[in-house]
Formats: structure tokens, sequence, C-alpha cells
């Protein structure tokens, strides 16, 4: 009896293939956006801000790394799917 699951293995493959691509674009948008969450925080310009100014210029960044994580979770729950579908 054949070890692997039922399908096409080069199906397989190109799957995990595209999940990797995704997921390493996604990861580095991510690094880049912590990057500037830190250099907002050790600036002295972010010193100067008003609490308020503060909070906006904070969860602004913030917004979109939820943003780019949420996209990673639900890639790879895609990416799981298609892998047990084939």
């Amino acid at each position: 009896m054949w070890p692997f699951r039922k399908g096409n293995p080069e199906q397989r493959v190109e799957v995990k293939r595209e999940h990797e691509s995704f997921i390493k674009a996604h990861e580095e948008i991510l690094v880049e956006l912590f990057a500037d969450r830190g250099m907002l925080l050790g600036s002295t310009r972010f010193n100067e801000l008003t609490g308020v100014e503060r909070f906006d210029a904070l969860i602004e960044i913030d917004r979109r790394i939820i943003q780019i994580k949420e996209l990673i979770e639900k890639e790879e729950l895609r990416c799981k799917k298609r892998l047990r579908s084939l």
C-alpha cells in the first residue's frame, strides 16, 4: 500500500511552495513594522508628542501588525485545508 495520501505529490509541493513564499514575504513585512515601531518609540519626536498623539501613532502601526498576523494565520489554515484535500 502506498504510504502517502492519494493525489498528486506535485500539487502538494506546489501548495507548500506557495505557502512558504507567502509566509516569507509577510514575515519580512512584520520585521519592517516592528522596526518602524521601535524607531518611533526611540525617536525624540515621539517623546515630544502628547498622549493622544502617541496613541494615534502607535495604534496605526499596531493595527498593521495585527492585520499581517491575521493574514498569516488565515494562510496557515488555508494551506492545511488544501493539503488535506489533496
